[in-house]
Protein backbone atom coordinates (compact mmCIF):
# COMPACT_ATOMS: atom_id res chain seq x y z
CA UNK A 1 0.00 0.00 0.00
CA UNK A 2 1.19 3.50 -0.84
CA UNK A 3 0.80 6.34 1.21
CA UNK A 4 -0.17 10.29 0.18
CA UNK A 5 2.98 12.61 0.76
CA UNK A 6 0.84 14.10 3.70
CA UNK A 7 2.20 13.51 7.10
CA UNK A 8 0.36 10.97 9.28
CA UNK A 9 -0.72 14.16 11.57
CA UNK A 10 -1.96 16.52 8.49
CA UNK A 11 -3.73 13.10 6.94
CA UNK A 12 -5.88 12.63 10.14
CA UNK A 13 -6.67 16.21 10.48
CA UNK A 14 -8.08 16.27 6.56
CA UNK A 15 -10.10 13.13 7.68
CA UNK A 16 -11.96 14.95 11.11
CA UNK A 17 -12.71 17.91 9.01
CA UNK A 18 -14.30 15.61 6.30
CA UNK A 19 -16.27 14.06 9.13
CA UNK A 20 -17.18 17.34 10.86
CA UNK A 21 -18.16 18.89 7.04
CA UNK A 22 -20.09 15.85 6.53
CA UNK A 23 -22.03 16.21 9.60
CA UNK A 24 -22.84 20.10 9.32
CA UNK A 25 -23.56 19.77 5.85
CA UNK A 26 -25.90 16.83 6.37
CA UNK A 27 -27.48 18.04 9.88
CA UNK A 28 -30.61 20.47 8.10
CA UNK A 29 -31.69 17.57 5.87
CA UNK A 30 -31.27 14.56 8.48
CA UNK A 31 -34.92 12.57 8.60
CA UNK A 32 -35.98 14.49 6.18
CA UNK A 33 -37.22 12.41 3.12
CA UNK A 34 -35.43 12.95 -0.84
CA UNK A 35 -38.94 14.87 -2.43
CA UNK A 36 -38.83 17.07 0.85
CA UNK A 37 -35.11 18.21 0.67
CA UNK A 38 -35.59 18.75 -2.79
CA UNK A 39 -38.80 21.54 -1.72
CA UNK A 40 -37.05 23.04 1.08
CA UNK A 41 -33.51 23.40 0.08
CA UNK A 42 -34.40 23.33 -4.01
CA UNK A 43 -33.20 27.41 -4.17
CA UNK A 44 -29.99 26.14 -2.17
CA UNK A 45 -29.09 23.29 -4.73
CA UNK A 46 -28.40 24.74 -8.06
CA UNK A 47 -28.03 21.24 -10.62
CA UNK A 48 -30.21 18.98 -7.42
CA UNK A 49 -26.78 19.17 -4.87
CA UNK A 50 -25.91 21.65 -2.35
CA UNK A 51 -23.26 24.10 -3.13
CA UNK A 52 -22.29 25.11 0.35
CA UNK A 53 -23.83 24.89 4.02
CA UNK A 54 -27.60 24.97 3.61
CA UNK A 55 -30.12 27.63 5.72
CA UNK A 56 -30.71 25.56 8.75
CA UNK A 57 -33.85 27.20 9.92
CA UNK A 58 -35.51 25.13 6.93
CA UNK A 59 -34.16 22.03 8.80
CA UNK A 60 -37.28 19.95 10.06
CA UNK A 61 -34.82 18.62 13.32
CA UNK A 62 -32.28 21.15 13.84
CA UNK A 63 -34.02 24.14 12.96
CA UNK A 64 -33.05 25.99 15.75
CA UNK A 65 -28.89 25.63 15.05
CA UNK A 66 -27.09 28.05 13.22
CA UNK A 67 -25.54 26.73 9.53
CA UNK A 68 -21.95 25.14 10.35
CA UNK A 69 -23.30 23.29 13.66
CA UNK A 70 -22.15 20.00 13.97
CA UNK A 71 -23.85 16.85 16.04
CA UNK A 72 -23.76 14.49 18.17
CA UNK A 73 -21.38 12.55 15.69
CA UNK A 74 -18.59 14.82 15.75
CA UNK A 75 -19.11 15.23 19.57
CA UNK A 76 -19.25 12.06 20.39
CA UNK A 77 -16.04 10.80 18.82
CA UNK A 78 -14.21 13.90 19.78
CA UNK A 79 -15.32 13.41 23.38
CA UNK A 80 -13.89 9.71 22.52
CA UNK A 81 -10.71 10.56 21.50
CA UNK A 82 -9.39 13.02 23.54
CA UNK A 83 -9.87 10.45 26.70
CA UNK A 84 -8.31 7.73 24.86
CA UNK A 85 -5.53 10.35 24.26
CA UNK A 86 -5.18 10.82 27.81
CA UNK A 87 -5.43 7.37 28.62
CA UNK A 88 -3.08 6.57 26.12
CA UNK A 89 -5.49 3.58 24.80
CA UNK A 90 -9.55 2.92 24.23
CA UNK A 91 -10.47 1.02 27.49
CA UNK A 92 -14.01 0.92 28.53
CA UNK A 93 -13.46 3.28 31.45
CA UNK A 94 -12.87 5.81 29.11
CA UNK A 95 -15.36 5.05 27.18
CA UNK A 96 -17.83 5.81 29.55
CA UNK A 97 -16.31 8.77 31.25
CA UNK A 98 -16.29 10.03 27.93
CA UNK A 99 -19.95 9.48 26.98
CA UNK A 100 -20.57 10.42 30.73
CA UNK A 101 -18.76 14.19 29.89
CA UNK A 102 -20.34 14.52 26.67
CA UNK A 103 -23.75 14.55 27.58
CA UNK A 104 -23.19 16.65 30.92
CA UNK A 105 -21.08 18.80 29.36
CA UNK A 106 -22.96 19.75 25.53
CA UNK A 107 -27.09 19.41 26.97
CA UNK A 108 -26.83 15.87 24.84
CA UNK A 109 -30.30 14.88 26.54
CA UNK A 110 -32.21 18.07 26.51
CA UNK A 111 -31.36 18.65 22.74
CA UNK A 112 -31.88 15.10 21.71
CA UNK A 113 -28.96 13.84 20.11
CA UNK A 114 -28.21 10.76 21.96
CA UNK A 115 -29.41 7.95 20.37
CA UNK A 116 -31.76 5.47 22.10
CA UNK A 117 -29.83 2.60 22.21
CA UNK A 118 -27.20 4.70 24.05
CA UNK A 119 -29.38 6.44 26.25
CA UNK A 120 -30.93 3.38 27.26
CA UNK A 121 -27.37 1.74 28.06
CA UNK A 122 -26.32 4.13 29.85
CA UNK A 123 -29.43 5.02 31.83
CA UNK A 124 -28.97 0.89 33.13
CA UNK A 125 -25.14 1.19 33.61
CA UNK A 126 -25.89 3.94 36.17
CA UNK A 127 -28.43 1.70 37.93
CA UNK A 128 -25.72 -1.03 38.14
CA UNK A 129 -26.29 -3.40 34.94
CA UNK A 130 -22.55 -4.38 33.99
CA UNK A 131 -21.72 -2.60 30.60
CA UNK A 132 -21.42 -6.13 29.03
CA UNK A 133 -24.91 -7.02 29.50
CA UNK A 134 -25.85 -2.94 29.45
CA UNK A 135 -25.51 -3.05 25.16
CA UNK A 136 -27.25 -6.19 24.56
CA UNK A 137 -30.25 -4.96 22.23
CA UNK A 138 -28.55 -1.51 20.74
CA UNK A 139 -28.67 -2.09 17.02
CA UNK A 140 -28.90 1.33 16.10
CA UNK A 141 -26.45 3.47 13.80
CA UNK A 142 -24.52 5.07 17.41
CA UNK A 143 -22.00 2.72 17.11
CA UNK A 144 -20.57 2.62 13.85
CA UNK A 145 -20.81 6.48 14.13
CA UNK A 146 -18.06 6.52 16.68
CA UNK A 147 -15.90 3.74 14.62
CA UNK A 148 -13.33 6.65 13.84
CA UNK A 149 -12.12 7.79 16.96
CA UNK A 150 -11.63 4.21 17.37
CA UNK A 151 -9.12 4.44 14.86
CA UNK A 152 -8.03 7.50 14.46
CA UNK A 153 -6.35 8.10 18.10
CA UNK A 154 -3.62 5.45 16.79
CA UNK A 155 -3.40 5.15 13.07
CA UNK A 156 -0.39 2.70 13.87
CA UNK A 157 -2.14 -0.02 15.40
CA UNK A 158 -2.81 -3.33 13.69
CA UNK A 159 -5.82 -4.71 12.38
CA UNK A 160 -6.10 -7.28 15.80
CA UNK A 161 -5.57 -4.07 17.78
CA UNK A 162 -8.37 -2.31 16.00
CA UNK A 163 -10.88 -5.19 16.80
CA UNK A 164 -10.50 -4.95 20.34
CA UNK A 165 -10.50 -1.20 20.04
CA UNK A 166 -13.60 -0.82 18.20
CA UNK A 167 -14.97 -3.92 20.37
CA UNK A 168 -14.57 -1.77 23.91
CA UNK A 169 -15.75 1.83 22.06
CA UNK A 170 -19.06 -0.44 21.53
CA UNK A 171 -19.87 -2.75 24.69
CA UNK A 172 -21.58 -0.67 26.62
CA UNK A 173 -24.09 0.54 24.22
CA UNK A 174 -24.34 -1.91 20.67
CA UNK A 175 -23.28 -5.17 22.09
CA UNK A 176 -25.08 -6.80 19.43
CA UNK A 177 -24.73 -8.64 15.90
CA UNK A 178 -26.26 -5.80 13.84
CA UNK A 179 -23.90 -3.06 15.74
CA UNK A 180 -20.68 -4.11 15.88
CA UNK A 181 -20.76 -6.26 12.01
CA UNK A 182 -20.97 -2.40 10.47
CA UNK A 183 -18.78 -1.18 13.19
CA UNK A 184 -16.12 -3.37 12.02
CA UNK A 185 -16.76 -3.27 8.75
CA UNK A 186 -16.32 0.34 8.81
CA UNK A 187 -13.01 0.60 10.73
CA UNK A 188 -11.63 -1.80 9.36
CA UNK A 189 -12.40 -0.03 5.47
CA UNK A 190 -11.13 3.34 7.36
CA UNK A 191 -8.07 1.63 8.26
CA UNK A 192 -7.23 0.10 5.04
CA UNK A 193 -7.91 3.35 3.07
CA UNK A 194 -5.54 5.62 5.20
CA UNK A 195 -2.54 2.72 4.82
CA UNK A 196 -3.49 3.48 0.96
CA UNK A 197 -5.12 0.42 -0.01
CA UNK A 198 -6.86 0.43 -3.28
CA UNK A 199 -10.67 0.55 -3.99
CA UNK A 200 -10.90 -3.47 -3.58
CA UNK A 201 -8.54 -3.17 -0.74
CA UNK A 202 -10.73 -1.52 1.48
CA UNK A 203 -14.06 -3.35 0.60
CA UNK A 204 -11.83 -6.58 1.12
CA UNK A 205 -10.96 -5.09 4.04
CA UNK A 206 -14.63 -4.09 5.10
CA UNK A 207 -15.68 -7.46 4.60
CA UNK A 208 -12.93 -9.32 6.88
CA UNK A 209 -13.63 -6.63 9.53
CA UNK A 210 -17.33 -6.85 9.61
CA UNK A 211 -16.90 -10.74 9.47
CA UNK A 212 -14.08 -10.44 12.72
CA UNK A 213 -16.56 -8.08 14.81
CA UNK A 214 -19.98 -9.76 14.79
CA UNK A 215 -18.61 -13.14 15.89
CA UNK A 216 -17.63 -11.24 19.38
CA UNK A 217 -21.62 -10.23 19.80
CA UNK A 218 -23.66 -11.17 23.11
CA UNK A 219 -26.49 -10.55 21.27
CA UNK A 220 -27.53 -11.84 17.68
CA UNK A 221 -30.29 -10.54 15.72
CA UNK A 222 -32.41 -11.08 12.74
CA UNK A 223 -31.46 -8.04 11.11
CA UNK A 224 -29.58 -7.20 7.05
CA UNK A 225 -25.99 -7.77 6.75
CA UNK A 226 -23.93 -4.86 6.76
CA UNK A 227 -21.56 -7.18 4.65
CA UNK A 228 -24.19 -8.14 2.11
CA UNK A 229 -25.30 -4.43 1.98
CA UNK A 230 -21.75 -3.31 1.17
CA UNK A 231 -20.25 -5.99 -1.02
CA UNK A 232 -23.94 -5.28 -2.99
CA UNK A 233 -22.78 -1.46 -2.84
CA UNK A 234 -19.91 -1.87 -5.20
CA UNK A 235 -21.78 -3.13 -8.05
CA UNK A 236 -24.45 -1.04 -7.31
CA UNK A 237 -22.05 2.13 -7.81
CA UNK A 238 -20.48 1.16 -11.11
CA UNK A 239 -23.98 -0.05 -12.86
CA UNK A 240 -26.09 2.89 -11.71
CA UNK A 241 -26.23 6.45 -12.51
CA UNK A 242 -25.86 8.97 -9.13
CA UNK A 243 -29.81 9.40 -9.05
CA UNK A 244 -30.21 5.62 -9.30
CA UNK A 245 -27.98 4.93 -6.69
CA UNK A 246 -29.16 7.47 -4.54
CA UNK A 247 -33.35 6.33 -5.14
CA UNK A 248 -32.06 2.47 -4.41
CA UNK A 249 -30.36 2.88 -1.45
CA UNK A 250 -33.21 5.23 -0.16
CA UNK A 251 -36.20 3.49 -1.27
CA UNK A 252 -35.14 -0.22 -1.17
CA UNK A 253 -32.66 -0.44 1.90
CA UNK A 254 -33.44 2.33 3.65
CA UNK A 255 -31.44 4.95 5.33
CA UNK A 256 -32.32 5.20 8.83
CA UNK A 257 -31.09 4.22 11.95
CA UNK A 258 -30.49 0.82 12.10
CA UNK A 259 -26.60 0.10 11.98
CA UNK A 260 -26.95 -1.97 8.31
CA UNK A 261 -29.29 0.93 6.88
CA UNK A 262 -26.01 3.12 7.90
CA UNK A 263 -23.95 1.21 7.06
CA UNK A 264 -25.25 0.57 3.39
CA UNK A 265 -25.44 3.82 2.17
CA UNK A 266 -22.08 4.99 3.52
CA UNK A 267 -20.33 2.50 1.20
CA UNK A 268 -22.44 3.01 -1.23
CA UNK A 269 -21.71 6.49 -1.73
CA UNK A 270 -18.06 6.30 -0.84
CA UNK A 271 -17.80 3.88 -4.11
CA UNK A 272 -19.63 6.82 -6.38
CA UNK A 273 -17.54 9.30 -5.15
CA UNK A 274 -14.25 7.88 -4.69
CA UNK A 275 -11.26 10.58 -3.60
CA UNK A 276 -14.00 13.17 -4.17
CA UNK A 277 -14.67 13.70 -0.74
CA UNK A 278 -17.34 16.76 -1.68
CA UNK A 279 -19.30 14.53 -3.60
CA UNK A 280 -19.55 12.22 -0.78
CA UNK A 281 -21.02 14.52 1.56
CA UNK A 282 -23.13 16.34 -1.15
CA UNK A 283 -24.86 12.98 -2.37
CA UNK A 284 -25.60 12.08 1.66
CA UNK A 285 -26.87 15.52 2.04
CA UNK A 286 -30.00 14.85 -0.26
CA UNK A 287 -29.91 11.03 0.20
CA UNK A 288 -32.21 10.95 2.78
CA UNK A 289 -32.74 9.33 6.40
CA UNK A 290 -30.13 10.00 8.83
CA UNK A 291 -28.13 12.53 6.40
CA UNK A 292 -25.56 13.62 9.20
CA UNK A 293 -24.23 10.22 9.76
CA UNK A 294 -24.06 9.24 6.85
CA UNK A 295 -22.50 11.90 5.14
CA UNK A 296 -19.97 12.34 8.23
CA UNK A 297 -18.59 8.50 7.58
CA UNK A 298 -18.77 8.83 3.99
CA UNK A 299 -16.73 12.10 4.09
CA UNK A 300 -14.63 10.80 6.25
CA UNK A 301 -13.50 7.29 4.46
CA UNK A 302 -13.50 9.44 0.99
CA UNK A 303 -11.26 11.39 2.83
CA UNK A 304 -8.90 8.99 4.03
CA UNK A 305 -8.84 7.42 0.47
CA UNK A 306 -7.80 10.66 -1.08
CA UNK A 307 -5.22 11.67 1.61
CA UNK A 308 -7.05 14.84 1.81
CA UNK A 309 -10.33 16.64 0.79
CA UNK A 310 -11.43 19.18 -1.46
CA UNK A 311 -14.26 20.80 0.36
CA UNK A 312 -14.95 24.67 -0.28
CA UNK A 313 -12.57 26.64 1.79
CA UNK A 314 -15.72 28.74 3.15
CA UNK A 315 -17.51 25.94 4.72
CA UNK A 316 -14.67 24.75 6.68
CA UNK A 317 -14.09 28.46 7.86
CA UNK A 318 -17.70 28.38 9.17
CA UNK A 319 -17.66 24.97 10.46
CA UNK A 320 -14.58 25.72 12.40
CA UNK A 321 -16.01 29.17 13.76
CA UNK A 322 -19.32 27.54 14.45
CA UNK A 323 -17.49 24.88 16.70
CA UNK A 324 -14.51 26.85 17.70
CA UNK A 325 -15.00 25.90 21.35
CA UNK A 326 -15.76 21.71 21.07
CA UNK A 327 -12.17 21.92 18.57
CA UNK A 328 -10.29 24.09 20.88
CA UNK A 329 -11.25 21.53 23.74
CA UNK A 330 -11.13 18.23 22.21
CA UNK A 331 -9.26 18.52 19.04
CA UNK A 332 -7.04 22.00 18.52
CA UNK A 333 -5.23 20.31 15.74
CA UNK A 334 -8.43 21.24 13.51
CA UNK A 335 -8.09 24.80 14.29
CA UNK A 336 -4.38 24.92 13.39
CA UNK A 337 -2.80 24.75 17.09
Amino acid sequence: MKKSGKTDAERVRDIWLAFAAGDAMGMPTEFMCPADIRAVFGDDMPGGLPAGLLPAEKSVTHNILPAGSVTDDTEQNLYLLAEAEKRGGVTLEGVLSALEAWIAETGAVEKLYIGPSSLKALEAIRKGTPAAEAGIGGTTCGGIMRTPSAFLWNTAQSEEELEENILTSLLPTHNTSEALEAAGAYGFALRAAFLGGSMEEIFDAAERGGKRLIAHAAWTGCAAGSVRRIREARKLARELSEEELLDHVYSLWGTGLPSADVAGAVFALFAAAGKDVWKAIQLATVIGGDTDTIAALAGALSAAFAGGHNIPQAVLDRILERNRELFASKYPEALGA
